[in-house]
């Protein structure tokens, strides 16, 4: 990536997942998109939620959360990172954000 390259990485968000979990309160579930008094028939427990977000059907392979994802590029030499927002880029081609994963992602820019 050229100097001043921008790189928008958008996952689902470990540290809501896992507050969510940790406090079994249906209302975070729910602002993730999940009803936990009524899951999907393969899905049985909190847990399983958890382990399908984050392996999606391969894929995901591991669960960020903002300082991760600020590390791991950080290490692949990233100057500038930034939480974003759903549809909010530093540059505008790339807020091509779908509202259906809205709910539960981590969106993350950084520039080279």
């Amino acid at each position: 990536m050229a100097p001043g390259g921008v790189v928008r990485i958008i996952v689902p968000d470990a540290e809501r997942f896992v507050k969510a979990y940790a406090s079994n309160d249906s209302e975070l579930w729910r602002q993730l998109g999940w009803d936990m008094a009524d899951l999907p028939p393969d899905i049985y427990t909190p847990m399983h939620v958890v382990n399908h977000v984050f392996h999606q059907g391969g894929e995901h392979l591991f669960a960020y959360d903002f300082e991760t994802m600020k590390w791991v590029l950080r290490q692949a030499g990233f100057a500038t990172i930034a939480r974003q927002s759903f549809g909010v880029s530093s540059d505008p081609g790339l807020a091509i954000d779908q509202e259906n994963h809205r709910p539960y992602s981590l969106y993350v820019e950084a520039i080279k």
